[in-house]
């Protein structure tokens, strides 16, 4: 016989002893972490909860919040990277899908955030703030990542005074879905001075992901759709884009006249 004295969750109903319930309560009877947890995880202030929710209210939510893990757990288990940029981003494209890992202080994976290929609308490198290369679906990349292998870095951003550090270095991703529209990756957080052999390492892994964005948005589904919707943007209004470039000397004739020929399908 345990002398450790249990109780019931009135949540799921579990026996839950001193050490395995949490310090919220129902009615005057404790609930366990997990039920806690998951409660709290759904955004449900645990403090005097039988004032604000009803008890199948309660179940409720614990039981969306299971569902939800249980098939993440399978979208982790099913997800194989084929690239990884570092613990930046992964991307698997046998299913056409990329992740985000959350990472500790450690730097150890404790989850991936996972996204579909087809809901990428828009993508763009920002530095502090100041965008340095974007594109997205139909179209073409503009900034620091034009031309050549992925990885590349081809110029940049001129229009922002240069500064010998770092602050921030991210990604922002813009997607079809009005419940998560955006989604950041962030390379680097903390001022960094652009001389050290961090910024070194990192700022080509931002690139890196960045021409692999462009390369997944130039493939995607909703190509044909988006030209369509969004006609404002013509084969004219990006060649003379182009023409900018070259004529402020960060691309080449070379590589201008290559883009305009894609530009107009020749």
């Amino acid at each position: 016989m345990s002398i450790i004295k249990t109780e019931d969750c009135p949540i799921c109903g579990q026996s839950t002893s001193a050490m395995e319930k949490s310090s919220a309560k129902f009615n005057g009877l404790y609930l366990c972490k997990t039920c806690a947890k998951a409660l709290g995880s759904s955004g449900v202030f645990l403090i005097g909860l039988d004032k604000k929710h009803s008890l199948e209210e309660l179940r409720n939510i614990v039981g969306v919040y299971e569902k939800d893990k249980e098939e993440h757990e399978i979208e982790i288990a099913e997800f194989n990277a084929t690239k990884k940029i570092g613990n930046y981003v992964y991307f698997d494209d046998a299913n056409k899908k990329f992740a985000i890992p959350k990472v500790t202080l450690t730097g150890k994976v404790k989850d991936l955030k996972i996204f579909n290929y087809e809901d990428i609308l828009d993508f763009e490198l920002l530095e502090d703030g100041n965008s340095v290369s974007k594109g997205g679906v139909g179209r073409a990349i503009v900034g620091g990542a034009l031309f050549g292998g992925v990885g590349a870095i081809v110029g940049g951003s001129t229009g922002h005074k240069m500064k010998n550090t770092c602050s921030k270095l991210q990604i922002k991703l813009t997607f079809n879905n009005i419940e998560s529209p955006t989604a950041y990756i962030n390379f680097i957080v903390a001022e960094t001075k652009k001389d050290s052999f961090i910024y070194k390492q990192t700022y080509p892994m931002a690139q890196d992901a960045l021409s692999v964005f462009n390369i997944i948005c130039q493939d995607n589904p909703q190509k044909d759709e988006c030209d369509n919707q969004q006609g404002d943007i013509s084969a004219a209004d990006e060649i003379l884009k182009f023409k900018q470039l070259l004529d402020n000397g960060i691309i080449t004739q070379e590589e201008f006249e290559a883009k305009k020929k894609q530009l107009l399908g020749l």
